[in-house]
């Protein structure tokens, strides 16, 4: 028995110098113990961030995987329905060529005189209301339009 109480003994008193030594350290290095227990926490904060998107990440994959297995029986099942003819779906092919279409025109120039058969100089009849006979000619125009 008296040896265990002086193990005791000893192992306090050890104990006691290790938490004095500590305490001053703790004294001395306040800052770097600050910075070291700052850098702990964002430690942990990060390893548990990253636990946690790994668990959903592994959901999110049972899940799409679960969807992909249902869709695939789905298939399956309906693999041996008969298929829709592709006529019956999607339009015939147009011609290459359209019949009485003009793809392309030639270039013209006009001259002066070429242009005097279509053109009537607004200063010399004030009297004519221009914007209404303008506006009937574009009228006219796509009024005939399909």
């Amino acid at each position: 028995m008296l040896q265990i109480s002086a193990i005791l003994d000893k192992l306090l008193t050890t104990l006691a110098v290790a938490l004095a030594a500590l305490n001053n350290v703790f004294e001395k290095h306040t800052k770097i113990v600050k910075v070291a227990f700052g850098a702990l926490v964002v430690l942990l904060c990060l390893l548990t961030g990253i636990l946690f998107l790994q668990r959903n990440i592994k959901k999110n994959a049972d899940v799409q995987r679960s969807r992909l297995e249902t869709a695939q029986m789905s298939l399956r099942a309906t693999s041996d329905a008969p298929s829709i003819p592709a006529e019956d779906i999607f339009p015939p092919n147009e011609p290459d060529y359209l019949p009485n279409v003009i793809l392309e025109r030639d270039p013209r120039v006009w001259s002066a005189e070429d242009a005097r058969e279509y053109w009537t100089n607004p200063l010399e009849n004030e009297h004519i209301n221009w914007r209404e006979t303008i506006t009937n000619v574009v009228d006219d125009i796509l009024s005939t339009v399909p």
